[in-house]
């Protein structure tokens, strides 16, 4: 039997389809080809962070627009008018309990994280520098915060109750110098090592946590001079008071500058700091120690290195100023 010609073609169509379709699955293996993917080992990025530039910033944010001195006078007025800000006492239970200003709470210096950050905290204890420590940390820690000027000692006149004040008859008549002096080196700055959190607001209570006031006195802070101890004496006066007369040694650095020049401090020996009456010295003492530095306030401030007022700028507390306003117990 012949076979048709059309016939012969499709069959010789369908071998061709038949090869063609053996050889497209021999080339892709007759199936799929599953391709093995190399895994990458995962790497964790650990982000190093500074405690010390952290506490830096937050200090120098802080001096901006550091915590002000109300005076008793218008405390006073605030409670009568029923607009007193949260008042806080820091002095003893034992001398709260004599006697303290209305309306006062009473806590420890190492208590200040723990008040109510929604409140305007006025702090006072007994002659406005202890107050003046606390009120620089709670200004860094981000509180709306003033001082209370002369602390206790210029809300009442019953010595009871104020328990202790400046006084003229405790005043040194010290050495002043007029010629200026400038820091002839330069310092790295401390390493802060008070947490292993990373995070900022524990970085910054780490370091607060740390901090309780520290003073010298005038008496002391002479014999170390005489005895030329290896220090840094810083004025935060203005530069016109300290041309008219500095403790010897001391360089000027003012209070809103501090954190620009504190590679002029050794961190490894003492800094002592004094302004007119304590409390500025005394802001800036708790933020170097805050920093890592061992800082001291001149207790009394020049006010209790010498009697000469051309060069205190009679800025010394007067006691017969003091009003005596009632306190409660």
């Amino acid at each position: 039997m012949r076979t048709k010609p059309w016939m012969k073609v499709a069959a010789t169509t369908g071998l061709a389809l038949l090869l063609l379709s053996m050889l497209l699955l021999n080339a892709c293996g007759g199936a799929e080809e599953v391709k093995q993917v190399e895994e990458k080992p995962v790497t964790t990025t650990v982000v190093e962070v500074s405690e010390f530039e952290v506490v830096k910033d937050a200090a120098a944010e802080y001096l901006t627009a550091p915590a002000g001195n109300m005076k008793a006078s218008d405390l006073f007025m605030a409670i009568a008018e029923g607009d007193a800000p949260y008042i806080v006492s820091l002095r003893s239970a034992t001398d709260y309990a004599k006697g303290h200003i209305p309306g006062a709470v009473n806590i420890a210096f190492g208590a200040l994280a723990t008040l109510p950050e929604d409140e305007e905290i006025l702090v006072y204890c007994y002659t406005g520098q202890s107050a003046s420590f606390a009120a620089a940390l709670l200004g860094v820690l981000g509180y709306d915060v003033q001082n209370l000027l002369h602390g206790m000692s210029s809300w009442s006149t019953d010595p009871d109750v104020f328990v202790s004040r400046f006084s003229a008859e405790a005043q040194g008549d010290f050495k002043v110098e007029t010629t200026a002096n400038t820091a002839t080196k330069t310092y790295d700055f401390p390493e802060l090592e008070n947490t292993t959190s990373t995070a900022e607001d524990a970085i910054i209570k780490a370091a607060v946590a740390t901090v309780s006031p520290k003073y010298i006195t005038a008496s002391d802070l002479n014999i170390k001079i005489a005895e030329d101890e290896d220090m840094t004496i810083v004025s935060v006066r203005s530069a016109a008071d300290y041309a008219a007369g500095h403790v010897p040694g001391a360089i000027n650095i003012g209070l809103s500058s501090l954190v620009d020049n504190l590679d002029k401090l050794d961190p490894d020996s003492p800094v002592y700091v004094y302004c007119y009456t304590g409390h500025s010295a005394a802001q800036a003492a708790s933020l170097l120690n805050l920093l890592g530095y061992d800082a001291y306030s001149l207790k009394f401030g020049m006010c209790s290195w010498t009697t000469d007022t051309a060069v205190n700028m009679n800025k010394c507390f007067d006691a017969s100023t003091v009003q005596g306003y009632d306190t409660e117990k």
